[in-house]
């Protein structure tokens, strides 16, 4: 049993015209303190459910032929949905100067300092090295550096890096070593914390890093693929697909990589070096009431690579061959148990 952290919550909106009645409409909605921009259409009965927000003051803003541009402030301040409604004007023939009291660039309820990666972040990305994605946009953020092979330090701190995600803790060792199997792909924002950490992680000393999935709103079947490739013979691949009926959700995602560029080589030269990675999840979720929502979650990883070779490692395996043209190859298998590679 797995108690969940979790610092988001849900957005419950309904849009309507004058008289009551529901109007199908676009809705944007944008967290400047968040990083957050998303468009969603409500459906027939003017409802839409945006799920999975960090807290933080959000901006509605609809537009609609025939009724006047609607934009309000929200806030998201609790893992209960909050209730929104939006009521259109019929446009008027004069224009005016709408000015709001509060925009979401400052958070007054906020006591420390969140750096949030949002979904245009993630996706305008530079390329990555296969394992270290998610790790890379975490070490872009002020507070953090790599220690070898992409373990992440918060502060200079040791081995107190914690990563939730979906609101389950995960504890073991997230380097490319051990725990590769949720890149940048899998995820659609970024909270982290190096202080001020809430009540619901408990104690931390160093960092944490809380990471929503991918998921898309709207009935159907919605999917993506994303190809990459660079030097060292790296390739990467990963496709979402997602279908959702009624009050059910469910989510497939898979991705494969390889390099000649996997750890950090001890030697310029790089020698043997490779390296391949593959992941695969499932995330079922069900609506119980208004209030209440089930969610299970199945993740496998696997990273296969050899240990890079020093200098004299590789000029002793070149003589013992006797063919200078050949390098001992040194494989190691991880799967999700981890342990330790041998040398």
């Amino acid at each position: 049993m797995t108690t969940a952290q979790t610092n988001i919550g849900d957005l419950r909106l309904k849009v309507t015209d004058p008289s009551g009645a529901p109007v199908h409409a676009f809705v944007t909605l944008t967290s400047d303190v968040n990083n957050f921009r998303e468009t969603y259409a409500t459906d027939e009965s003017g409802a839409a459910t945006l799920k999975r927000l960090p807290y933080g003051i959000y901006t509605i803003a609809i537009s609609h032929d025939g009724f006047a541009p609607f934009s309000a402030t929200t806030e998201i301040r609790t893992a209960t949905p909050t209730e929104f409604t939006a009521k259109l004007f019929i446009a008027a023939s004069s224009s005016s100067v709408q000015v709001n009291e509060t925009d979401s660039l400052i958070d007054p309820y906020r006591t420390g300092s969140i750096n949030r990666i949002g979904a245009q972040q993630i996706e305008d990305r530079e390329n990555y090295l296969p394992g270290r994605s998610l790790q890379d946009l975490v070490n872009s953020q002020p507070g953090w550096n790599y220690e070898g092979n992409a373990v992440l330090h918060p502060r200079g701190s040791e081995y107190q890096t914690q990563i939730v995600v979906d609101g389950i803790p995960l504890q073991d060792n997230r380097s490319p070593s051990f725990g590769p199997e949720i890149e940048a792909d899998d995820i659609s924002s970024l909270s982290i914390f190096t202080a001020d950490f809430p009540a619901e992680y408990g104690r931390k000393m160093g960092g944490v890093i809380e990471a929503n999935t991918t998921h898309d709103l709207g009935k159907g079947f919605h999917g993506k693929v994303v190809l990459g490739g660079g030097s060292y013979d790296t390739a990467q691949a990963f496709a979402s697909g997602q279908y959702q009926w009624g009050k059910n959700t469910l989510g497939v995602t898979t991705s494969g990589d390889m390099t000649s560029h996997y750890l950090n080589p001890v030697v310029p030269q790089n020698f043997t070096n490779k390296g391949t990675t593959g992941n695969f999840s499932v995330r079922y979720e069900r609506d119980l009431t208004d209030r209440d929502r089930i969610s299970l979650s199945i993740r496998h990883e696997l990273s296969r690579y050899e240990i890079p070779n020093e200098q004299i490692q590789q000029a002793a395996g070149q003589l013992q061959n006797g063919d200078s043209s050949r390098s001992p190859v040194q494989y190691c298998p991880l799967g999700p148990s981890g342990g330790s590679p041998p040398v």
